[in-house]
């Protein structure tokens, strides 16, 4: 057992670290890293139990390893629901009641139902097999989606943690809204973060990218390089990509004025980052990616959004996997209906 434990755990590591090294901007890389996480704490279980007998340090190890699990397992959720309603106060506060701000509230509203509420569905459906097969199917398609929120929240962190990053020689800032003529705070943390990754590739230029919107007075790009200038930086290594309505036009506009031999990065957001290179990714553009600091009431609120969109343009994979596995659990169904008949004289839906 300890050594087919370990045996899995290095193999989920060694996917884990081939994603990251090949290209780490697709949601492979949180599964793994999470499948390695989880794999190695079995895998440390799996050995403490195995010599607890014969080594007290190693019991009395086990024995605290236990407890913080089990008390991490039980408040985890408690504070990510109550994180999730503080911050949607704090944001509809200071940002005012917009649909758009009531994204944590929502999801608070939703969490606090799966596993308040939802588990006490089961005790109406367990004696009528139709209802109860269904229950079972909900529940797994909500388990789907949650995995795929915590893989999608890995893979954003690990997306703008660049420990070795490789020499960098455009430095692509994505635009957002402005007030009047001057950048909004939330571009101009954009911005800052662009002109330190600038400074810390010496030869490197500034690409702002961002067009004109129908509300706007001029360009976003026109008045971030104004923000640059500001900022001390030499207005030759500012090059303005003027014309782009969205992220991947940001990219697609951006990358006409890179040579394609030349390396470039992305920066927005932290929340927006992964978001931002998976559409790069799809565009079969090599990039990675930074995030300048955002307010943590603000970010939260912001990441449900990058969720949302992530899952819109992503919509066609995920129908195709639910579609897949609502094919395989209606053939298990039948199977299961077909060995009672074949047994018993009856599936389980005659009992009812």
């Amino acid at each position: 057992m300890v050594i087919g434990s370990f045996i899995v755990f290095e193999i989920f590591l060694l996917l884990f670290l081939s994603v990251l090294y090949f290209d780490r901007r697709n949601l492979f890389l949180g599964i793994f890293f999470i499948a390695t996480g989880l794999s190695f704490i079995f895998y440390v279980m799996t050995f403490i139990t195995n010599h607890a007998e014969d080594n007290r340090f190693l019991y009395n190890l086990g024995v605290v390893l236990l407890v913080i699990a089990v008390v991490i397992f039980t408040l985890l959720p408690i504070v990510v629901v109550i994180m999730f309603l503080y911050n949607s106060f704090m944001l509809i506060r200071r940002e005012g009641l917009r649909v758009g701000n009531l994204l944590s509230l929502a999801t608070f509203f939703l969490l606090v139902g799966y596993f308040t509420y939802w588990p006490r569905v089961a005790t109406y459906t367990r004696d009528n097999i139709l209802l109860d097969t269904l229950y079972v199917y909900v529940s797994l398609v909500v388990l789907y989606f949650l995995c795929i929120a915590m893989s999608y929240l890995v893979s954003s962190v690990l997306n703008f943690i660049n420990i070795l990053p490789r020499k960098i020689d455009y430095v692509v800032v994505l635009g957002a809204g402005l007030i009047g003529e001057r950048v909004t705070p939330l571009l101009a943390s954009r911005i800052r973060k662009g002109i330190k990754v600038y400074k810390a590739n010496p030869g490197s230029k500034l690409i702002m990218s961002g067009g004109q919107g129908p509300d706007e007075v001029v360009s976003e790009a026109f008045a971030m390089k104004n923000y640059a200038l500001e900022q001390g930086v030499d207005e030759k290594d500012i090059i303005l990509e003027d014309k782009s309505t969205s992220t991947e036009e940001n990219i697609i506009f951006s990358k006409k004025f890179i040579p394609a031999d030349k390396s470039f990065a992305v920066v927005t957001n932290y929340y927006h980052v992964y978001r931002a290179l998976v559409q790069a990714r799809t565009l079969g553009f090599r990039c990675i990616g930074y995030g300048s600091p955002t307010k943590f009431y603000f970010s939260l609120n912001a990441f449900i959004r990058e969720f949302i969109g992530y899952l819109y343009f992503k919509r066609k994979i995920h129908a195709i996997v639910i579609v897949s596995l609502t094919i395989l659990f209606i053939l298990a169904i039948a199977v299961v209906e077909i060995y009672y008949r074949v047994n018993f004289g009856g599936g389980p839906a005659l009992k009812n």
